[in-house]
């Protein structure tokens, strides 16, 4: 625990470490920072009514999302993992089926989810922001994610990306 001492030259003194000269520790603590915060993509996307657009192509197994539905229809936003092209997913009822099962045709939900199917992670209304932190266990060696718009008629009017690992 670092304390400030009242010497008036403007030193931390530390507990446990001695007197700390302020430059050291401004340092240190902006140390800690970075690497604290070097395991996630931050990932930025806008949602409009015929897509979305990310602000990277590629990231890591764990991503910070960071969507703005910049449309007027609401999106139940959904994270998939898939070895299909992104063009041909299947479809059920007008939504990507998403399946929890495995094989290569398959459009699969994320490791994080706790809900049941449809796999959604929560509906962005319009104008709404909508932040999300999703680690994945390791890379897939062949899936890409897929960020969509899961509601009925969302894939057709185009409201998908793809995520690709950094592989």
């Amino acid at each position: 625990m670092l304390t400030r001492s009242n010497d008036g030259k403007g030193a931390a003194t530390s507990k446990f470490y001695g007197r700390v000269p302020p430059r050291a520790l401004v340092a240190a603590v902006a140390t800690l920072v970075l690497v604290a915060g070097c395991g996630a993509s931050a990932i930025k996307g806008e949602i409009t009514d015929s897509g979305i657009a990310l602000s990277v192509d590629h990231g890591g197994p764990v991503a910070q999302f960071e969507l703005h539905n910049a449309g007027t229809l609401p999106c139940d936003v959904a994270i998939a993992l898939t070895a299909l092209p992104v063009a041909a997913l299947p479809i059920v009822d007008g939504r990507v089926a998403i399946v929890n099962g495995d094989g290569p045709d398959l459009v699969r939900p994320i490791t994080t989810y706790e809900a049941a199917p449809p796999y959604t992670l929560g509906r962005i209304e319009p104008g709404a922001v909508f932040r999300i932190e999703i680690a994945l266990e390791g890379t897939p060696k062949s899936e890409d994610r897929v960020l969509l718009c899961n509601g009925i008629g969302d894939y057709a009017l185009g409201r998908y990306a793809v995520l690709r690992f950094d592989r």
